[in-house]
């Protein structure tokens, strides 16, 4: 079980109550990795929705056989990650891997759920912090893809 106070130093949790945060410690728990693990991968049952509270997470996608993936986006401390927790069929769809000694709070996916249904309230104030989250990382996409279409491209074909 996590801290009511490790909660508390997260913007993620700025808008809850004390007993709500409450509610959510008893079913988070802290957890280290070394540099080079992985905390989940591609597939796995999206079981816990996970928040950086030290380290550096790199979210990969490494196709079958590979052995260098392409980084996607960087998790750093006061992050959130594994949120397919959220979404049919919950399933992760890239790997976690740590890029640093890092630290995470680890958040049961299923007491979440449960906790959402008996208090509408903390669902409806915590997926309000996901979508957030997820509406600033759709902008950096569209600035990233506009930038990429933008910068000019010089195809050629060689003969035969």
């Amino acid at each position: 079980m996590a801290e009511l106070n490790d909660l508390k130093k997260f913007d993620t949790f700025s808008l809850f109550s004390e007993d709500q945060l409450a509610e959510i410690a008893k079913i988070t728990e802290k957890q280290t990795f070394k540099k080079g693990a992985q905390i989940y991968q591609e597939g796995d049952r999206a079981n816990h929705i996970f928040l950086v509270t030290r380290g550096l997470v790199s979210m990969r996608k490494i196709a079958p056989g590979d052995t260098i993936g392409i980084s996607f986006e960087s998790r750093e401390k006061g992050d959130l990650f594994g949120t397919a927790c959220f979404m049919k069929p919950q399933e992760y769809t890239l790997n976690s891997v740590c890029m640093e000694d890092s630290e995470v709070m680890a958040i049961d996916a299923d007491k979440l759920f449960e906790l959402f249904q008996k208090y509408p309230e903390i669902g409806y104030k915590f997926m309000k912090e996901v979508a957030k989250i997820y509406f600033e990382r759709y902008k950096i996409a569209k600035r990233q893809i506009h930038a990429m279409v933008k910068a000019p491209t010089i195809i050629t074909a060689l003969p035969g």
